[in-house]
């Protein structure tokens, strides 16, 4: 973690880093100059294609982004209770439900 410091994953130091260290610790590699935010690919458009049938209202996205397993478990928890479906009758994976 000293080293993605040092390299400047984290954003900038408070206090600049000697340049002679910095050279030693990242050892021929580049320290990021630009904000690391930068280099960061966009994922919105995935997460909304991922938890499409899931989604019932903004918030669904942002929970869904941050907690994968836990607000899929609790959408399905949802929908069940929404349309009177006993979630342990239901075969997610056909999307079949018996009557």
């Amino acid at each position: 973690e000293s080293k993605a410091l040092v390299k400047g994953e984290y954003g900038k130091t408070p206090a600049p880093i000697n340049p002679e260290i910095q050279k030693k610790i990242l050892n021929g590699e580049k320290p990021i100059t630009k904000r690391p935010a930068d280099f960061i690919k966009p994922e919105l458009k995935n997460i909304k294609n991922e938890m499409k049938e899931y989604l019932e209202q903004d918030e669904d996205i942002l929970s869904y982004a941050l907690f994968p397993p836990v607000a899929k478990k609790y959408f399905e928890f949802r929908k069940a209770k929404k349309y009177g479906i006993d979630p342990d009758m239901v075969d997610y994976e056909n999307k079949v439900h018996p009557i």
